[in-house]
């Protein structure tokens, strides 16, 4: 039983024309082999809009790509796969390069490209047909002819995809275009999983290039990542497939045996990734539930398809390629599955209910670096507090008059209001001198009007100013008083107002009760992590990759 997961956004223009805007590859599962490809949306992000108009024809696609490339290409399987893969293209066929968005980047056609190699090969070559390369490793009897084996393959699909990625792209008019500098050309990730049931054991090669995934699921054992992301710490890859002239990659081949019944599958990286998951325990349950609440195979990944359409749109794709390995019907997958479910509730959600749904070792840690301490964290949320601005406010504000008095703008405001006061008492005596003479009551009326103006002028100037001084002085009186204002509160000895020293205590329970139930949570949750990840990081050691 094979399953296969396609997910990918898409927008809809107002001719009614869908553009789908994934890199993914359609994944791939039969009984020998599962393969996902994610094409690089951002290393490779080179949009192509010089493509043979051919490709954009059903008819004439795979005559484009691989005609010259290969001596035969006609097989069926292969043929399908490869229409199928690059429907997103003929649907804008008429509008390609009307907008920007509708031209396919290099890691669309990269991922596409790839799957198509990797499938032919192991349909026309037949020592690298699963069958033969498994029935030839079990003919090697010792560990170093096995390995040696293993790195040949690797070897193997390395050379053949950068020759064969490199004509094809000729072939298809894609090209390294000029504007698209430090862009990789044809880049794209792989997980390509060979395998062979036997007896009580299922058998995997594995091909892997960049931070696709192959995974195993046991009932006893849960979900287990078997390699690790070839990926840096700020999240970019050391290695992926690509022809760019001037750096290679390689195909990573690793031999692996498990004992059945299993699930093997491959997925891109718009499944794991997905933001509701803070661990991968979150990814097998999800996988879990949606094999309990399903009755075959095509609901379960039905199932998948929507969640990942809610909760994958962190990115473009989401696609698994899967195998069911070992169980008679999907009814006996979903009791395993069940089962699974139960033990990883007893284990792991009963002990903490919140285990998946809250972060707390994220919040811990975002909050611990927030600030040094507990000190520093009060001080910061203590300065907000109407209390303790009133009670700064009260300390400083002879200081923020004198600063306010001092400024030069508001002394040039309050030359220009006195002056204008003068004029005005200037005016008012030589009217009283001569009540006869008229004549300065206009001018009197004008003086008046400048007056008020005037000090209209300087008593909003000096109220702003005012309110900034005094915002700024009580702002450093905390930056300097605080802690030991907080530590007096906190100790009992202090003469403070009632209400600052109330709200002072309050804040500092609160938050010491917060940070001690946060830690607590944190723990708990890193303990619990911890112990799903000795079996999930089983296959690769160290730390979560």
């Amino acid at each position: 039983m094979e399953l296969t997961v396609y997910r990918q956004a898409a927008k809809t223009r107002p001719d009614g024309t869908v553009v789908y805007k994934g890199e993914d590859a359609l994944p791939y599962a039969d009984s020998r082999l599962l393969m996902v490809a994610d094409g690089l949306g951002g290393a490779a992000a080179i949009r192509h809009s010089s493509i043979k108009p051919e490709l954009f024809v059903e008819d004439t696609l795979i005559d484009t790509l691989f005609s010259g490339v290969y001596d035969d290409y006609s097989d069926p399987v292969l043929q399908e796969y490869v229409k199928n893969s690059f429907f997103e293209l003929r649907a804008v066929k008429d509008c390609y390069t009307d907008n920007v968005n509708n031209i396919k980047k290099s890691g669309y056609f990269a991922s596409r490209i790839v799957s198509a190699i990797v499938l032919r090969e192991l349909l026309y070559n037949d020592t690298f047909a699963p069958a033969s390369l498994f029935s030839s490793l079990e003919k090697l009897t010792s560990d170093k002819e096995r390995n040696e084996a293993v790195a040949k393959t690797g070897e193997h699909f390395t050379e053949l995809i950068a020759k064969k990625l490199r004509m094809i792209a000729d072939n298809a008019n894609i090209f390294y275009e000029s504007s698209y500098a430090g862009l990789s050309l044809l880049g794209t990730t792989l997980t390509a999983m060979l395998y062979r049931e036997l007896g009580g054991k299922t058998e995997v090669i594995l091909l892997t290039a960049g931070d696709s995934r192959p995974y195993v699921w046991t009932e006893k054992d849960g979900l287990c990542q078997l390699i690790r992301d070839e990926e840096r710490p700020d999240g970019g890859m050391t290695n992926y497939i690509k022809i760019d002239d001037d750096e290679g990659f390689k195909i990573n081949c690793r031999y692996m045996e498990f004992p059945r019944p299993c699930v093997i599958f491959a997925a891109s990286d718009g499944c794991f990734d997905s933001g509701s998951f803070i661990s991968p325990l979150a990814f097998e349950k999800t996988i879990l539930e949606a094999a309990r609440d399903s009755a075959d195979t095509e609901e379960m990944s039905s199932r998948l398809h929507d969640f990942f359409s809610e909760y994958g749109r962190h990115d473009d794709s989401s696609t698994i390629a899967m195998k069911l390995s070992g169980f008679t019907s999907f009814d006996e997958f979903r009791r395993a599955a069940e089962r699974r479910l139960a033990a990883a509730d007893k284990l792991y959600f009963s002990q903490m209910p919140q285990l998946l749904e809250e972060d707390f070792i994220g919040e811990y840690e975002r909050s611990m670096a927030d600030a040094p301490d507990e000190m520093s964290l009060l001080i910061s949320q203590l300065k907000a507090n109407e209390n303790v601005r009133t009670y700064c406010e009260e300390a400083v504000r002879d200081e923020a008059e004198e600063l306010t008095e001092d400024d030069e703008g508001i002394r040039n405001a309050a030359e220009l209001r006195t002056s204008a006061r003068g004029e005005v008492k200037r005016l008012a005596a030589e009217i009283a001198a001569d009540e006869s003479d008229n004549s300065d009551l206009n001018g009197m009326l004008d003086a008046v009007k400048s007056f008020h103006a005037a000090k209209d002028t300087y008593e909003s100037m000096h109220s702003e100013k005012y309110a900034a001084n005094l915002k700024a002085a009580a702002d450093k009186y905390w930056a300097d008083n605080s802690a030991a204002i907080i530590s007096a509160v906190r100790s009992g000895k202090n003469s403070y107002p009632p209400e600052l020293s109330a709200e002072i205590s309050a804040a500092a329970d609160a938050l010491s009760k917060k940070l001690a139930d946060l830690g607590a949570n944190a723990e708990k949750q890193k303990s619990l992590f911890d112990s799903y990840n000795n079996t999930y990081l089983m296959y690769i050691g160290g730390e979560q990759a």
